[in-house]
């Protein structure tokens, strides 16, 4: 199946969702036939008291719809559909072609009150299967009482994307606002609360339920769930407490997980409780005392002025308070003094105990230093002549002698060499660049890991030769090109037709490609080399690489035809890096596929085609601060930023929450590599099975997360790991728990893959594709027959049009 995608959506802060008026009849008919559709029933939350008051506003979106005489078209198979209908009265017929006979006519009907038919429009920009045509209505169980030869009810797909972004967002904004209240939780950055958040469990209980007694065991915390929920503390030696909508309480098992209540806690109404125990909260975010040091440690380098001044973007200081780490010293440590010379640059932050800082030169600088102060930061700028102390050979000083005074201290320790490993170039502490705002300028620019034979100048189509035309999509071609200023090594070229990307509404996915490209160097990652664009089209210049598609392993092309396990590890193990290292940087992919994972010369995977990609902005840094909230204002609704709502992939992998419109993260990226693992075993892909006949069958498999192995031949461990991947629930899956990540690579599956060598390329893979000359494209489909005219004659922009790709 072919990528699917909707227009760039954007959820709008000021949407007011339509309301259309309806009797109480109207009402329930209308809820009826939504919970009959699997993209409504399974749209909304799974509690039972909330789902009415999440219906209301979906049902009060539908407006009436009079179809005035019989053979009046409704929607157009020729036409991208705009609006999902639910027949009321009368008929409709569904007009194609017979794949039996090969003449148009009538393949199916909508006749009795309640069916409905466009659910796929809701979701993505698609043309609808048939020509949906009033019937008579007579043909119909119930005949339009005005005459009409058919009503329905309809929605236009705008308003539910919308609303479902909406209903997301609120219960997000809602659910962050009730745990930046919980005291536990003070200090904790944004990363972690709405971590916390997406993975509250859901309860109800019914009027005057006791949720817990005074004094028994404390194992579980509560946010009090959708409107009209109502909850009494009392008890304790204190009034009676009434809590509604959003109030947190029972969080004193946070910080005692053995201790007992002190009150007692009782539905006053038919409520919905949203639940988490302690073992819970460990598995969702670690050690809570881990998370707020590393959520101190963040903000702590974003306010210190060395890294403050500088140019490194939210994902840098992330990783950079990853690296800190722990140091224990004995009392009377010394561990620098003043005036000697810095042998391992340092900044060192304060976790317990005393420490003296002494300084003879400036006595006012004398002071002890506690718990969150720092010292060091001196250390890691360069000399007079821009040299770095320790083993970079500058000569640098301590301007200050360290000594712990209390029994023992610890401290956290971020070194320079680690600093290095995650800025590239330590001279951006001390000369931040101007931030370009997306990417490298145009023309060829040489890349850090690329290995490229010179550097070459390219403006313009005619400083390259075209060679060899190896691949053809919906927008362009993509050709072996070399520069003619005399260069030997071949790259990859795709041309995309600026009029095909604005026709389609993909201008803005193009760019993005560019600029998420232009972030990216990794050995499993496709480079970017160089851009630029003419009147008629945008060009980028990328690395080539040879090998074929990883698709063509899966289906035996000329090795096996369903990987053996230890094959699978290797692949699965580098798409696992690539995708790690888009993700630090708060990219998620959205696109896996077999077709896009390319083999190298080597046999290595390396990912390709970015078009898809979102830079999602950074969840951890500077949302919420650390300010101690003891009532902290609430957080504007506009503030849940950390998920993408455009509906996007290929049908086969896409994840559970992109096709219920709920907002997707990373998440997704784990699911479709769970997706991607069980084809490489299996050589077929989990959700789709023989009584999959269309797409809508197979969205219903993948919102009930039903797949099965074909065989016993899986070991424990990939049975555990596709487990793990394939979770509907985005917050339990595997790579989106406290581990990140790593609790994917540490997975038994992996246990041998070394991780370290895989990335030097220091492992043999399992097929090393056999390439005889550097333009050689055998192991990928012949393009010989096929012409360029699709890039041709086409109609000219305007100079508005033209600006969408002026940045390029």
């Amino acid at each position: 199946m072919q990528n699917i995608h909707s227009s760039p959506f954007q959820p709008q802060t000021a949407f007011e969702a339509p309301v259309f008026p309806k009797s109480d009849e109207d009402v329930e008919f209308v809820s009826l036939a939504l919970q009959r559709n699997f993209v409504f029933a399974n749209a909304l939350s799974d509690e039972e008291t909330s789902r009415k008051r999440e219906m209301k506003s979906v049902v009060d979106a539908f407006e009436v719809h009079r179809v005035a005489s019989a053979g009046t078209k409704i929607s157009s198979r020729d036409l991208v559909g705009d609006y999902f209908y639910i027949l009321k009265s009368g008929c409709v017929d569904y007009m194609g072609v017979d794949p039996a006979t090969g003449s148009y006519g009538i393949v199916g009907r909508a006749r009795r009150p309640g069916q409905s038919f466009g659910e796929l429009c809701l979701l993505y920009d698609c043309f609808p299967p048939a020509d949906c045509v009033s019937g008579d209505p007579r043909d119909g169980k119930k005949v339009p009482a005005d005459g009409s030869s058919c009503v329905l009810w309809r929605m236009h797909k705008q308003t539910f994307r919308q609303i479902m972004a909406h209903r997301t967002m609120r219960r997000d904004v809602a659910l962050r606002n009730a745990l930046l209240r919980i005291r536990q939780f003070d200090g904790l950055d944004s990363e972690f609360i709405a971590r916390i958040a997406n993975a509250l469990d859901v309860r109800t209980v019914g009027e005057g339920d006791t949720i817990y007694r005074e004094g028994d065991p404390a194992s579980e915390f509560f946010v009090v769930g959708g409107d009209g929920s109502t909850v009494e503390l009392s008890g304790g030696g204190r009034p009676p407490t009434a809590l509604g909508h959003g109030d947190a309480f029972g969080s004193s098992v946070i910080s005692s997980p053995d201790g007992r209540r002190a009150e007692t806690a009782v539905a006053r109404t038919r409520s919905t409780l949203l639940v988490m125990d302690r073992e819970h909260l460990d598995r969702t975010i670690g050690s809570l005392a881990d998370a707020l040091t590393l959520s101190n440690d963040r903000r702590l380098l974003k306010s210190l002025p060395l890294f403050r001044d500088s140019d490194f973007e939210d994902y840098e200081y992330e990783l950079l308070a990853a690296l800190i780490d722990r140091k224990e010293l004995r009392g009377g440590t010394v561990v620098y003094e003043e005036q000697t010379m810095v042998e391992e640059p340092a900044l060192y932050i304060v976790r317990d105990g005393l420490i003296d800082l002494i300084c003879d030169e400036k006595p006012e600088r004398e002071k002890v230093l506690r718990e969150g102060d720092f010292f060091g930061e001196d250390t890691l700028t360069p000399d007079k002549n821009m040299k770095f102390g320790g083993p970079k050979g500058g000569t640098k000083y301590y301007q200050e002698s360290i000594e712990v005074v209390s029994d023992t201290a610890t401290v956290g320790m971020l070194t320079l060499s680690n600093i290095e490993s995650v800025v590239l170039d330590l001279h951006r502490l001390v000369a931040p660049r101007a931030k370009s705002g997306g990417g490298r300028k145009r023309g060829l620019v040489k890349s850090r890991s690329a290995s490229l034979e010179e550097d070459v100048n390219v403006h313009g189509l005619d400083d390259l030769n075209l060679l060899k035309l190896f691949g053809a999509g919906t927008f362009g071609r993509v050709w072996i090109v070399t520069s003619k200023g005399g260069g030997k090594t071949p790259y990859a070229l795709k041309i995309q037709s600026k009029r095909k990307l604005l026709d389609k509404r993909q201008a803005s996915s193009a760019k993005r490609e560019r600029e998420v490209m232009a972030k990216l160097d990794h050995p499993f990652v496709c480079h970017l080399v160089g851009t630029f664009q003419d009147a008629a089209s945008i060009y980028m210049v990328m690395s080539l690489i040879q090998g074929g598609e990883l698709l063509n392993l899966i289906q035996g092309g000329g090795a096996y035809g369903g990987l053996p396990e230890i094959a699978t590890k290797f692949y699965s193990a580098g798409i696992l890096e690539g995708l790690t290292y888009m993700h630090r940087r708060h990219i998620v992919y959205r696109d896996l596929k077999p077709e896009n994972v390319l083999l190298d010369s080597d046999g290595y995977p390396v990912i390709v085609d970015f078009g898809f990609c979102e830079c999602l902005p950074s969840s951890s840094i500077g949302l919420i601060g650390g300010i101690p909230r003891t009532n902290p204002p609430p957080l504007p609704f506009s503030v849940v930023t950390d998920k993408t709502y455009t509906f996007c992939g290929t049908p086969l992998y896409l994840a559970p929450e992109i096709i219920l419109s709920r907002g997707h993260d990373r998440g997704v990226d784990y699911w479709a590599l769970g997706c991607l693992l069980y084809e490489m075993l299996f050589s077929r892909t989990p959700f789709f099975t023989d009584r999959v006949t269309d797409q809508k069958s197979l969205f219903k498999n993948i919102v009930r997360g039903k797949w099965n192995v074909p065989n016993d031949k899986l070991t424990d461990a990939g049975m555990d790991i596709l487990r793990g991947m394939l979770t509907k629930r985005p917050a339990d899956r595997l790579g989106c728990l406290a581990g990140g990540y790593r609790d994917v690579k540490q997975h038994l599956f992996f246990r041998q893959v070394n991780f370290t060598k895989l990335v030097k390329r220091q492992i043999k893979a399992p097929w090393r594709p056999e390439i005889v000359d550097p333009l050689d494209i055998s192991h990928f489909e012949s393009f010989v027959d096929r012409d360029d005219k699709g890039m041709k004659d086409m109609e000219p922009l305007t100079e508005d049009e033209q600006l969408v790709f002026r940045d390029f």
